[in-house]
């Protein structure tokens, strides 16, 4: 038997798994969504990414395989571009609001998995 925790974080990541086996998230390979995944802490950050911004994150990916992912999750609906106000050289990256629901939904899982496992511990 695995102690409350870890077993709590194996089901987290199983819940995982099965969410990111359905729709848009399906296609993806593990480079995008944690491309995904850095895009929207920064927005949550109120540090919205730009394209170039993206594209020298080395740790996920090439520039090039970077410039594909962003395409890739454009395409799924999972982010977009906004312009500021008077510029229209600088794209942001923005996640929408079918990523957001994503992430609420894993959130409200993790505390679920969290009440589960505290109440067993």
């Amino acid at each position: 038997m695995s102690p409350p925790l870890a077993s709590a974080y194996l089901r987290l990541i199983q819940v995982v798994h099965r969410l990111e086996s359905q729709g848009p998230f399906q296609r993806l390979d593990a480079e995008s969504v944690r491309l995904l995944e850095t895009i929207t802490v920064a927005h949550f950050e109120g540090q919205a990414m730009t394209v170039s911004g993206a594209m020298q994150l080395s740790r996920i990916a090439s520039p090039a395989s970077i410039h594909r992912k962003l395409e890739q999750l454009r395409i799924a609906s999972l982010i977009t571009h906004e312009f500021n106000e008077g510029n229209r050289r600088t794209k942001y990256l923005v996640p929408t609001a079918l990523t957001l629901k994503h992430f609420e939904t894993l959130s409200q899982e993790m505390l679920r998995i969290n009440s589960s496992a505290a109440a067993d511990g």
